[in-house]
């Protein structure tokens, strides 16, 4: 007899290192959203082509990045407070007329507290201070304080993407615009898709789109922070690859109006595939961008050496640091 290979179904290869999550995270077994209007922009799903350009303006990319430094474990009349000592930073890469710069790059270290506790403490790395400023959290475990920690960061990015918009420039933020309430011309880059957001006969086209195709506009409606979205292709895949490599998801505000949001979905088509990363230079190409990644490394340099900061969060506590 032979055997049938008609039903199956290749296994294909997702290029992100496993040090990093996955580039796609969809739980098969059930990722609803509220609402999706797929009509907003055009009757006929199809693939939309870029868009030609004349002007390019100032780019701006956001991102932000943070680390944990040590946790720290107190008694409080018998009951336990955690705590950590962590780091966040965030800042820009400029991109205008064929030049990059680092830009609005900020550093803040936090001693986070839980149970509402709320204490700040400096400590010395060689002759330099660190200032590790108090936040009090109700938390009341450390998977908790480290969610603290990634909201703090967020914050960080939002103010530095809303000191940079401006009418002449065009602004994307890694990740989606939850922390972003200004209605200038922001973009949220989500490079891991973890809802598709589309049914399934929609989605296919996701995965036939071209390098530089992006899908029509879809409206998300949550009654938060409703946003038109869509899908891009800045890079390909190769032939060992799942079909959703080089596949992000972009957003903006609704409340820029339709006009606003199909401009600036065509700016990104156009834009954005000039950024796509390679896999020799980094481990989340080609959806992470290469001025990401640079930012990245960048903020990572300026948050200064774990382990020389560990030594100094060690000193300082074996002399003593009360609640």
């Amino acid at each position: 007899m032979h055997e049938d290979h008609s039903s199956r179904t290749l296994l294909r290869l997702d290029p992100w290192m496993p040090d990093y999550e996955g580039s796609v995270e969809i739980d098969s077994a059930g990722s609803t959203v509220s609402e999706v209007d797929t009509s907003v922009e055009v009757p006929e799903w199809k693939a939309v082509p870029p868009a030609a350009v004349d002007i390019i303006p100032a780019l701006y990319f956001i991102d932000g990045v943070r680390r944990t430094e040590a946790r720290v474990l107190a008694w409080d009349q018998g009951s336990p407070v955690h705590g950590l000592l962590g780091t966040v930073a965030a800042g820009a890469v400029r991109s205008n007329a064929g030049e990059a710069v680092f830009d609005r790059c900020a550093v803040r270290r936090l001693l986070i507290l839980g149970a509402g506790h709320h204490r700040s403490e400096n400590m010395a790395v060689g002759g330099v201070g660190l200032a590790f400023e108090g936040f009090a959290s109700m938390a009341t475990a450390p998977a908790e304080l480290a969610g603290e920690l990634q909201e703090l960061m967020r914050q960080l990015e939002a103010k530095v993407a809303e000191s940079v918009l401006a009418d002449d420039a065009l602004v994307f933020i890694d990740g989606p615009l939850a922390y972003i309430s200004s209605l200038g011309r922001v973009v949220g880059v989500v490079k891991r898709i973890s809802l598709p957001y589309l049914d399934s006969n929609r989605f296919a086209l996701v995965t036939l789109l071209s390098r530089g195709e992006r899908t029509p506009l879809f409206l998300i409606s949550d009654g938060k922070r409703d946003r038109y979205s869509w899908y891009l292709r800045i890079g390909e895949g190769r032939s060992f690859d799942h079909v959703l490599t080089g596949i992000i998801r972009l957003e903006v505000r609704a409340a820029v109006g339709l006009e606003a949001a199909q401009h600036l979905a065509g700016m990104s088509a156009s834009v954005l595939v000039r950024f796509a990363s390679l896999s020799v230079r980094d481990p989340r190409a080609p959806q992470n961008l290469v001025p990401i990644g640079a930012l990245e490394q960048e903020l990572r340099r300026r948050m200064g050496d774990p382990l020389v900061i560990r030594r100094a969060i060690e000193k300082r506590i074996s002399e003593g640091v009360e609640l």
